[in-house]
């Protein structure tokens, strides 16, 4: 073992070995959060639905329309952006007596439907994602035209602040570190009139936000802690473990489903065929030296660690060149997308279908065994169409 090695493993056994902090840790995410069981603390629908929930004055939370009245003044107290006409002071005094919340109507995450004070709101919610100002502006023009004579008001929701947001004088900028601190104050100031159900749920929901917005202080100085003291060792749990966990699941989806041939299991790719190409490619395979047997057209699944997996058809070069060309002249005939350096004599390796899929965390299996199998399901009809030129070419 070299000296980065040893150095990797000492640190590992630093980390690991009587580590008070990391007990600490671990006893704290050890205590039960709802959200976090069913895993859905990033999920925007989830927090969608929660919100859809506190913000109907007729649900069961029994808070009336408090929640709308605090979260719509809060949202103009604290936007950069002054919506005409309409002010937090207003909101206060405004009678709710005729209020729809409704879910994905018009593609919008939460539409506030007020006909007693002609007001329509479109939350736009961006856990995870991007923000588009076509998009909620597209929202903004269905909205209008269903509900003629209302103000239409658009609030971007977001994770954190975002720069490209603010630049948009026609939405409302807010961000669930504001939706925490008002619900907080909500809660301290009416936990007596709630039942238990009510409230526990909403305890947990407030701790998910505090986690997801790193708002809760002494979990945060303990992570920056042990980050302090075991970088090294933390840098590289995650430089692996993220990788493993999708190199295990991706070999296991392809194993699971059958009719895949698993050639490698590399860092950051599994390598596989599809058993209908199996029977006709040759083993005639010159350079991918780690696969299992040597042919020379595979599939692989890859990631580089930037939350997106890659479904890739390849082959590379042949024993017969002129077998290769036949390949490169009968893919793009039938419609496979192939670079100009295919058609060379001396090309190595050429690709000939490359499709993505984003995940929001590469260390969920649930997360990466869904990902996967979207990709090989998109890309059904693909596998069958190579088959098809590689029947005619090798057959």
């Amino acid at each position: 073992m070299d000296s980065s090695g040893a150095d990797r493993h000492a640190a590992l056994d630093r980390f690991l070995a009587d580590n008070p902090e990391l007990e600490q840790l671990s006893a704290q995410l050890a205590t039960f959060n709802i959200f976090r069981a069913l895993r859905i603390e990033q999920a925007e629908i989830r927090h969608s639905n929660v919100l859809g929930w506190l913000l109907d004055p007729r649900e069961s939370h029994g808070l009336g329309d408090v929640v709308l009245r605090r979260i719509l003044s809060n949202m103009l107290l604290e936007s950069q952006t002054e919506e005409e006409a309409i002010s937090a002071a207003q909101i206060e005094l405004m009678e709710f007596g005729d209020i729809e919340v409704r879910r994905e109507h018009l593609r919008t995450d939460l539409l506030i439907i007020d006909r007693a004070n002609q007001i329509v709101w479109i939350i736009e919610n961006k856990v995870k994602g991007r923000f588009s100002r076509k998009q909620i502006e597209r929202y903004r023009t269905k909205v209008a035209d269903e509900f003629p004579g209302f103000r239409v008001v658009a609030v971007l929701l977001t994770l954190i602040s975002d720069p490209d947001a603010d630049e948009n004088p026609a939405v409302l900028c807010y961000n669930y570190a504001q939706v925490l601190t008002t619900l907080e104050r909500i809660l301290n100031q009416r936990a007596s009139q709630l039942t238990e159900a009510v409230r526990m749920f909403l305890e947990h929901y407030l701790n998910a936000l505090r986690e997801l917005t790193m708002q809760d202080e002494a979990l945060m100085q303990l992570c920056q802690t042990i980050y302090r003291r075991h970088r090294d060792a933390i840098d590289l749990i995650v430089e692996f473990g993220r990788v493993s966990v999708f190199q295990q699941v991706a070999e296991e989806v392809l194993r699971k489903r059958g009719g895949y041939e698993v050639l490698a299991v590399r860092a950051s790719n599994v390598w596989f065929i599809p058993d209908g190409w199996a029977k006709v490619v040759p083993e005639n395979g010159m350079k991918w030296k780690h696969l299992a047997r040597p042919v020379s057209v595979v599939c692989w699944l890859d990631t580089q660690r930037d939350n997106k997996i890659r479904l890739i058809f390849e082959f590379s070069q042949m024993d017969d060149p002129n077998l290769r060309l036949q390949l490169v002249r009968q893919l793009h005939k039938a419609g496979f997308r192939l670079t100009k350096n295919a058609f060379k004599p001396d090309a190595v390796y050429s690709r000939f279908y490359n499709t993505t899929a984003g995940i929001t965390d590469l260390a969920d299996q649930e997360a990466v065994c869904e990902t996967v199998g979207k990709l090989l399901d998109k890309a059904k009809e693909e596998f069958v169409r190579a088959e098809g030129v590689l029947g005619v070419v090798f057959g």
